[in-house]
């Protein structure tokens, strides 16, 4: 990429793809290791992030930089980084992202409108949800609430596992270490449902380094302005190219509950640590017992092959 400065009025839509469509996300704990991760790498790089969008097989990212040069390190870094911790969890060594990643210059304010409206719509076009704040892992509404999802932290009243683990939250985020799946295994097996919320919480706060306010500038400086474009527009990106169906990531949700339910398979990453012919086993399985498909179902198991 070439290197040029960046005015106040320009953004840019980055895109990345995974290998053979294989899935980035099953677990909270995903979501977190790759949410920590992008944002010390933002920081680090001096990137200006004005939107995150994790989705299961890909992800999005609407940002700035003085220089195209921190752009591209950036991605780099954040991808190869994150590509490490989900190989060691899924016990594999293969390559997670797709070539390289697909970039989009936004010029001026109508622009960039509609490129936040599309990455904030990611989730709702995939009918994951009803509006892009109500949606933990679009982000948005961490702009306006410290716990939009969970009850009020009150540290006096949190449990002794609970404030230690904030204190290593702290310690992490301020030297600018994104967290690692072993910590967070830990962490959340030592608290009950309503402090595991509360900590998913507590560590996008502290990471958290989206550009709300240059956001908003173009929502006339409002959050429910915002919202409510966001909520009253499909944004369209014809210049990158995404595989598009509505509705077309609900088998991702419903395929670990049936590995639970008909295979004992609480943890839903553990399938993958499975030898290719089980996997395949376990796909057939999983054809008969949810709505995925044949497609789906293999990259969801990490599976090659012919249909």
């Amino acid at each position: 990429m070439k290197g040029r400065n960046y005015n106040h009025d320009t953004a840019l839509h980055l895109y990345q793809k995974t290998e053979n469509g294989f899935l980035l996300f099953y677990t909270v704990s995903d979501y977190l290791v790759f949410f920590t991760t992008i944002c010390c790498q933002a920081r680090k790089r001096k990137v200006r992030l004005y939107g995150i969008a994790p989705m299961q097989d890909h992800f999005h990212i609407m940002a700035d930089a003085d220089r195209r040069e921190k752009v591209s390190d950036f991605m780099r870094d954040s991808t190869s980084q994150y590509a490490l911790a989900l190989n060691a969890s899924i016990h594999s060594s293969g390559r997670v992202f797709h070539k390289a990643f697909g970039s989009a210059e936004k010029k001026g304010g109508k622009a960039i409108r509609t490129c936040a409206s599309y990455l904030y719509n990611n989730a709702g076009e995939k009918k994951l949800c009803s509006r892009a704040e109500n949606y933990r892992w679009t982000f948005l509404a961490y702009a306006k609430s410290k716990h939009p999802f969970s009850e009020p932290l009150v540290h006096k009243e949190a449990s002794k596992a609970f404030r230690r683990i904030i204190k290593m939250v702290d310690y992490y985020s301020k030297a600018g270490v994104p967290l690692e799946y072993n910590w967070l295994g830990r962490w959340f097996s030592e608290l009950d449902g309503v402090e595991r919320q509360q900590l998913i919480d507590y560590i996008i706060v502290s990471y958290n380094c989206i550009d709300y306010e240059k956001l908003f500038s173009y929502y006339d400086n409002s959050y429910d302005t915002a919202c409510l474009a966001f909520a009253s527009n499909q944004g369209s990106e014809y210049d990158i190219k995404e595989d598009f169906v509505p509705g077309s990531h609900i088998p991702y949700l419903e395929i670990p509950k049936a590995l639970k339910k008909y295979h004992g398979i609480d943890n839903p990453k553990s399938a993958l640590w499975l030898p290719d012919d089980q996997r395949a086993n376990l796909l057939c399985d999983l054809v008969m017992e949810t709505h995925a498909s044949i497609r789906q179902l293999k990259k969801y198991l990490r599976l090659t092959g012919g249909e």
